[in-house]
């Protein structure tokens, strides 16, 4: 029998960072998921700068970013032609010790964090299906399949479900997911390609019926490429190659010859969300409690920036520095946020595929204008990376948040990050526990009711 005080149902990237978060604040746990491994495909690319300010509390920024890079540009093709360029670079110098857009698969991110995880002594027990869960007085139990066949009984006080969109913990506990899905059908190929281009960033390709994303991958002629199946596919999990190599080499805008490729699919886009990202003593993070449209590579980020939110808070709890209240505020700063992104992602997402004249107009005279209208403008171009980076969600309102504020610091805000000689602020922030800074001549105070780590 598994007794742990928190079971983890799900190793993707959420579930991994939810073990690693644990893992840092020394909480014991247990976490299975279904599958033989971490996964072989590349899947999600985008890392943004919230989530490499996350690796680097981890100790594993530097390694990540030994292993992907740095897109520098988008680049804009309008029915064949050149429209934009947007040179992106350190479009965030000064917000962000990562203010630029990183690229790096989802299958590397997955062993970053599983080599954590195997480097402070855990392990996934990987094979363990959830057959069955209860409710019980002191949290939950459950059954576990491995592939063999045999049975497993687990109890937990907290169960979390990062086990995708297809969660059984919420399904066994019955918690609403709302939403619908997108009729077209897309696809998602790992390609590669011949092209006279310099392989420096994102090319983006619109023109009256057709969307195409092209997405500079590590290897040196690679690219993730996603886009509207042709009208002569109608089932998404029954296509060839052949078919989408001839869409896209015709739709493409420039001249490029698909020389091979590692794997494609079909899919349908879909936008839900969770009533409530938890229920009792079980909690939704990532895919399990949103999914929406793959625009702005906010998925993966924002799953393991939940997984970061609850990591801290159960550990809070398990260990005794916290009463269990304290993990009432993951709903109510994370679904919010989990709201508004279902919502614009969406949005984006139409406009790009519609086929009404309105949408191609925007997305064919108007986009182009605009995009170039926001490197003018230096408020805009911080906005812009603020966004998409996630480096602008902040919990004011939280009931952690007491309204407290010094100057533009607000309580709940992102800590801010500045630099100065050799160092810079978020040296500070690598320990666990709270910190608490004194600037010029205040005193060093306790904190009231606390009785976790503290350094100064």
């Amino acid at each position: 029998m598994i007794r742990t005080p928190i079971l983890i149902v799900g190793a993707g990237p959420t579930g991994l960072m939810l073990s690693a978060q644990l893992h840092r604040y020394g909480a014991n746990h247990a976490i299975v998921d279904q599958k033989e491994g971490i996964t072989e495909l590349s899947k999600a690319l985008a890392v943004q700068a919230r989530t490499m300010e996350q690796y680097r509390q981890l100790g594993i920024a530097d390694q990540a970013i030994a292993q992907g890079f740095v897109a520098e540009t988008v680049r804009l093709i309008v029915n064949g032609r050149g429209r934009a360029t947007i040179p992106l670079g350190e479009i965030g110098a000064g917000l962000s010790p990562y203010p630029y857009l990183f690229i790096l698969e989802q299958s590397r991110n997955e062993a970053l964090l599983l080599d954590y995880i195997a480097a402070q002594g855990g392990e996934v027990q990987w094979g363990m299906e959830v057959t069955d869960i209860s409710e019980t007085d002191a949290g939950y139990s459950g059954t576990l399949k491995r592939r063999d066949g045999s049975l497993e009984t687990f109890e937990c006080q907290y169960l979390i479900g990062c086990g995708g969109a297809s969660s059984p913990v919420r399904h066994f506990l019955d918690m609403p997911f709302r939403g619908g899905t997108n009729e077209q059908l897309f696809f998602v190929a790992d390609i590669d390609m011949d092209v006279d281009l310099e392989k420096n960033g994102l090319l983006l390709v619109i023109n009256k019926s057709e969307f195409l994303g092209f997405f500079p991958m590590s290897g040196p002629q690679q690219y993730r490429v996603i886009g509207v199946l042709p009208p002569s596919v109608t089932n998404p999990n029954d296509f060839s190659f052949d078919e989408l190599k001839a869409h896209i080499e015709t739709n493409a805008g420039f001249p490029v010859k698909i020389t091979g490729h590692s794997w494609h699919a079909g899919y349908r886009v879909h936008h839900r969300i969770a009533d409530s990202f938890s229920s009792g003593n079980a909690f939704l993070v990532g895919d399990a409690a949103h999914i929406h449209s793959p625009a702005g590579g906010q998925g993966m980020n924002t799953g393991i920036g939940d997984a970061v939110n609850l990591g801290w808070k159960l550990a809070a709890v398990v260990n005794g520095w916290s009463a269990p209240k304290i993990l009432d505020s993951y709903n109510e700063e994370r679904r919010p946020f989990g709201v508004q992104l279902v919502h614009t992602t969406d949005q984006a997402f139409t406009l790009i595929v519609s086929k009404s004249w309105l949408s191609r107009f925007v997305r064919t005279h108007i986009l182009p204008i605009a995009m170039r209208t926001v490197l003018n403008f230096k408020s805009l171009r911080r906005l812009m990376f603020k966004t998409v980076s996630q480096t602008r969600i902040m919990y004011r309102k939280s009931p952690l948040s007491d309204g407290s504020r010094s100057g533009p610091i607000h309580a709940g805000d992102r800590f801010p990050w500045f630099q100065w000689d050799d160092a810079n602020s978020y040296d500070w922030l690598t320990n666990t526990g709270y910190v608490v800074l004194r600037f010029g001549g205040a005193e060093p105070r306790e904190i009231p009711g606390w009785t976790g780590p503290v350094s100064y």
